[in-house]
């Protein structure tokens, strides 16, 4: 028994972090895959011409172009959408276990995960500066 009533037992960290983490994979898996469904479904019910040309690619990030074909249910912008979220998963993930341990005063892995997000952000920024 713990002699500070505040003080947590040693698994009750890993319990906490594992399951939260499984509930953020869980959900981002979840949405991401009935996005994909919905946009393939979509896509079947309204067949159309997809050029896949660069210039065609090009136009489809920007957000006026994703606001509007989230609107009017665009299959292309719903599947973005999934591909947007399933890649945001891991990200989640990161974030999700640094808060976690945070709260559980494991600064020790709060600084791991941290640097881990760092590299993921610092990796964003270089290959948007063209940098490989």
């Amino acid at each position: 028994m713990p002699e500070d009533q505040n003080e947590k037992p040693a698994g009750n960290v890993a319990a906490n972090v594992y399951a939260d983490v499984y509930r953020v994979l869980l959900v981002g898996m979840v949405l991401s895959s009935l996005l994909f469904a919905v946009g393939v479904i979509a896509a079947l019910l309204h067949p159309s011409y997809v050029p896949l040309s660069a210039i065609w690619i090009r136009h489809q990030y920007h957000w006026d172009v994703f606001w509007h074909g989230l609107l009017t249910g665009n299959p292309t912008t719903l599947m973005m959408l999934a591909t947007i979220l399933l890649i945001l998963t891991p990200v989640s993930r990161v974030l999700v276990s640094m808060y976690v341990f945070y709260i559980d005063h494991d600064y020790k892995y709060v600084v791991v995960t941290g640097v881990v997000f760092f590299v993921m952000v610092l990796t964003v920024v270089f290959s948007q500066l063209g940098l490989k």
